[in-house]
């Protein structure tokens, strides 16, 4: 969930004006949004922060720029791991937007891992809104779950992986009309090493926002990512939303680089004129430890 999909939905006509936004991770943005499996990303703790026990690297620090025409969308984010079953993880995000808007909002997650197939997580937000008719704070929490099988007798190494999040649960601390969008999503991939240079990733996600009544729909993502020697990434996907005012459909491309510990990733989204995410991109980089 993003800080716009937290902050946009407001009761009455207004709310048409807003979109829910996806993840700023420009990995799971050219995937088509897929989020709950993504592994190697940049900021776990904004998709399923459960899925970072599973990474390779146990520490990292990322930031993002999402640009959606006047809009701007800045995220930071770092995890760390401590021992083999516990990480920590923290993020910053600042949403603005024409006519003096600004909204904030500060994470903090844990994860723990249950064995060596099952790891649990959840992320604690604080969000600021600061606009010029009004000023409002909220408090909420994500819950998430992952899971990975490696299987084999497929290609040189298979694994697969699935994940589940139920998120923004809780409410704004003064009085206002602006609702928090709780949604669950549940996702499910396969990833394969084809022989050792090159390997495939397949998912799908498929997620239900079901508060408040006025926006409830179903949304679903299919992505896909080519990785060359892991070192360079290829991805597409598509993503379809049932409410197109909240969240449209659209498809996406997107490119990644790895060099060292570096990681440099691109995303373009396709999506209809009359939405807010046309002509939106995302930019990430990070660097594993």
């Amino acid at each position: 969930m993003t800080l716009l999909a937290a902050t946009a939905l407001i009761s009455g006509a207004a709310s048409a004006q807003e979109a829910t936004l996806p993840t700023p991770d420009a990995k799971t943005i050219g995937m088509g949004g897929v989020m709950m499996t993504t592994l190697s990303g940049s900021h776990a703790i904004y998709n399923n922060s459960a899925t970072a026990m599973f990474q390779r690297s146990p520490s990292q620090i990322s930031s993002s720029y999402y640009g959606q025409g006047s809009f701007d969308y800045y995220a930071v984010s770092g995890s760390c791991r401590l021992g083999s079953e516990n990480l920590i993880q923290a993020g910053w995000r600042q949403y603005l937007r024409e006519r003096g808007n600004s909204d904030m909002a500060v994470d903090l997650g844990y994860s723990r891992r249950i064995n060596d197939r099952w790891a649990v997580g959840i992320v604690a937000r604080y969000l600021h809104l600061s606009r010029p008719e009004i000023s409002a704070d909220a408090l909420a929490a994500d819950l998430s779950i992952a899971y990975q099988l490696p299987l084999e007798n497929l290609g040189s190494y298979s694994a697969l992986r699935a994940g589940a999040k139920i998120a923004n649960l809780g409410a704004y601390l003064n009085d206002t009309d602006y609702i928090l969008p709780m949604d669950l999503t549940a996702g499910v991939a396969l990833d394969t090493f084809l022989s050792d240079a090159h390997e495939i990733t397949v998912g799908t996600d498929l997620g239900y926002y079901f508060y408040p009544k006025g926006v409830r729909g179903f949304q679903m993502s299919l992505g896909m990512e080519y990785n060359l020697m892991q070192l360079v990434q290829f991805r597409a996907g598509y993503h379809y939303g049932e409410q197109r005012y909240y969240y449209p459909s659209y498809w996406s491309v997107g490119c990644g680089v790895r060099i060292l510990h570096l990681r440099l990733d691109f995303a373009y989204l396709f999506a209809p004129k009359e939405t807010l995410l046309h002509n939106t991109y995302s930019l990430s980089f990070g660097f594993d430890f």
